[in-house]
């Protein structure tokens, strides 16, 4: 049978928002503990032991928080951005010849591709388009090998612009390159914030 620790570690490993609050240390202790006794054992009596098993489960992360996040900076400061603007986004359900993209992903029955709006304007309408998409920038985040090696680095970039209220549209990752497709209107802000995680 799992601890109380344990079961409470899987309570909070199912929701990042509440492991973030444990790190950072702003959380109420004893409304979280009365939260998961009624929900994961079903009443208030494990109460107090749920409490004491947040409080050194903060502590143990915040730990380990601490050095993972020192990776992932480590990481994004030997990283470098670069913008390609006027992009657009086509979903088909099969291959489409003899057009120039800069970066295609197949998966799930459809294929995306990234193209310049240039090159998107010589297609011809065709049935197997699902979907298109204009107005993009391409920014594409060149990382070091040790990219593949830490993990939520690309959570990371991908949570800073998503507290900015900054939508990707389209993600692909290959390798060391990590491509983030936004609308054109969020361009700017987006490569600020990317820029500054970098410096």
């Amino acid at each position: 049978m799992e601890s109380i620790s344990e079961l409470v570690w899987l309570y909070i490993k199912r929701r990042p928002f509440l492991k973030e609050t444990l790190v950072e240390k702003t959380v109420n202790y004893s409304a979280l503990a009365r939260k998961i006794s009624m929900e994961a054992f079903g009443s208030k009596r494990q109460q107090n032991a749920v409490k004491m098993a947040l409080v050194r489960l903060s502590s143990k992360m915040q730990g380990e928080d601490e050095n993972l996040e020192g990776k992932i900076l480590k990481v994004l400061k030997g990283s470098s951005l670069s913008i390609k603007s006027k992009v657009a986004v086509l979903i088909s359900t099969r291959e489409i010849s003899g057009i120039k993209y800069l970066s295609y992903a197949e998966s799930g029955g459809t294929i995306t591709y990234v193209l310049e709006e240039a090159e998107f304007a010589k297609l011809r309408k065709q049935k197997s388009i699902v979907k298109t998409e204009h107005n993009l920038n391409l920014i594409s985040i060149h990382s070091p090998p040790a990219l593949e090696e830490t993990p939520g680095v690309v959570a990371h970039l991908l949570n800073s612009l998503a507290t900015e209220g900054i939508n990707v549209v389209e993600f692909i990752s290959c390798y060391t390159h990590t491509l983030l497709l936004v609308r054109a209107a969020d361009t700017t802000r987006a490569y600020e914030i990317l820029n500054k995680l970098m410096e």
